[in-house]
């Protein structure tokens, strides 16, 4: 749906996280960030979360959790000149940084970025949650083939 946003032969780079509220003065953050963005194709997405249907699924229901933050932010970070890597990148954490007094510990498991590693993990699915679906994990691919993306360790319960 949005792939003409990221045409191949892009680098890009992206952070996420949910706002735990969007106010005059995360939207003052977002603006002057934005008002320095170093790429043209760099796009900042909020998505309004809440007052709907997936406000009415249990949290325990489902993997997917933190169903109650508001907005999920994204800074999808795209620039065509490898030679730009290190200052668009740069940005991308700095305006992160800026951000986390409004985001909650909390990570949309689709939007992570492909550094967030374990910690990723953690900020998308709680302990619990990420305990059953590493016993999943082992009973559906124990050998682990499906690794590539944010990996979830087989465990056999004990």
């Amino acid at each position: 749906m949005a792939d003409f946003l990221w045409p191949p032969g892009l680098h890009g780079y992206w952070k996420s996280s949910y706002l735990k509220h969007l106010n005059d003065e995360a939207i003052k953050t977002i603006v002057d960030f934005f008002e320095r963005v170093p790429s043209k194709r760099t796009v900042i997405v909020l998505e309004h979360n809440g007052n709907g249907a997936m406000d009415r699924v249990p949290e325990s229901a489902t993997a997917f959790g933190h169903r109650g933050w508001p907005y999920n932010f994204v800074v999808t970070s795209a620039w065509s000149d490898a030679k730009d890597t290190n200052r668009n990148i740069a940005w991308t954490r700095e305006f992160f940084d800026a951000m986390e007094p409004f985001t909650a510990e909390a990570a949309y498991v689709n939007y992570l970025g492909g550094d967030e590693g374990p910690n990723g993990l953690r900020a998308a699915y709680s302990p619990a949650k990420l305990a059953r679906l590493s016993v999943l994990k082992a009973k559906y691919d124990p050998s682990n083939l499906f690794r590539m993306n944010q990996n979830i360790v087989p465990t056999v319960p004990s």
